[in-house]
C-alpha cells in the first residue's frame, strides 16, 4: 500500500516544476514564475473563499479532488494555450490515459478517473464551478504580474493576436493593461454571477 502511495505522490509531486506554459509565451519577466503546482494551491484557495461567500451548494472535497485531477494531465502533456489548437477529443482522450497511469495500482483509481469525466462533461455544480475557477485564478495571477511590472504590455498585445477573429478584433482595443486580454477572453466563460463580480473586481485592481 505505502509504495503505491508514494509512487502516486512522487510523479505528481513533479507539478512543483512544470511552469505554466502561457506565462513562457509571454515572458513574464519574474525572477519565480508560477508553477502548475501553485496554480492547483491558488485555486484550492480561491474555492476556499468562494465557497464562505456564495450560495453555489458545493461539495468542496470534491471540487478540491477535481482540481488536482484535472492537473495531473500536466506531469507528461504540455499545457494548451490559446496558441494551441488540438480537438476537444484527442485532448480528453490523452488526459484520461495519463491519469490512468499515474494513477495505477490506487485502489481509487476509478473515483479519480470518474472526476476527470465528470469535470469533461460539465454536468455538475461541481465541474461547472472548477472550470469557471481554473480561467479565474489564472486572471488573478496575469493581474499579479501585471501590478508588479512583470507583464509586458506589448507582449500582452501580442499574444491577443493568437485568440482568433473575431475575439482578437473585439479585444486587443479594449486592452489597456497587460493582464485585460487574459481578463477579458476568459469573461465569456463566467456563467455564475460570482465569477462575474469577481472579474471586474480584477481588471479594476489598482494595487496588490
Amino acid at each position: 500500500m505505502t509504495e503505491k502511495v508514494l509512487r502516486f505522490y512522487l510523479v505528481a509531486n513533479k507539478l512543483k516544476n512544470v511552469i505554466r506554459n502561457g506565462w513562457s509565451e509571454v515572458d513574464i519577466s519574474s525572477d519565480r514564475i508560477e508553477s502548475v503546482a501553485e496554480h492547483i494551491y491558488g485555486c484550492m484557495i480561491l474555492a476556499i473563499g468562494l465557497d464562505s461567500e456564495t450560495n453555489l451548494d458545493l461539495d468542496l472535497l470534491k471540487v478540491f479532488k477535481m482540481i488536482i485531477v484535472k492537473e495531473l494531465e500536466k506531469v507528461t502533456l504540455k499545457e494548451l494555450t490559446t496558441r494551441d489548437c488540438p480537438t476537444t477529443d484527442e485532448r480528453e482522450k490523452q488526459a484520461v490515459e495519463t491519469l490512468t497511469r499515474l494513477t495505477d495500482g490506487l485502489v481509487k483509481q476509478s473515483e479519480l478517473l470518474s472526476l476527470l469525466s465528470e469535470y469533461n462533461l460539465k454536468n455538475s455544480n461541481e465541474s461547472n464551478f472548477v472550470h469557471q475557477l481554473g480561467k479565474i485564478e489564472s486572471d488573478i495571477q496575469a493581474k499579479i504580474y501585471d501590478l508588479e511590472g512583470n507583464f509586458d504590455l506589448n507582449k500582452a498585445l501580442e499574444d491577443a493576436k493568437h485568440y482568433g477573429e473575431p475575439l482578437s478584433s473585439e479585444i486587443i482595443p479594449r486592452i489597456h493593461n497587460a493582464s485585460d486580454g487574459w481578463i477579458l477572453y476568459d469573461r465569456r466563460y463566467y456563467t455564475d454571477d460570482s465569477f462575474k463580480e469577481l472579474s471586474e473586481s480584477i481588471q479594476q485592481l489598482k494595487s496588490l
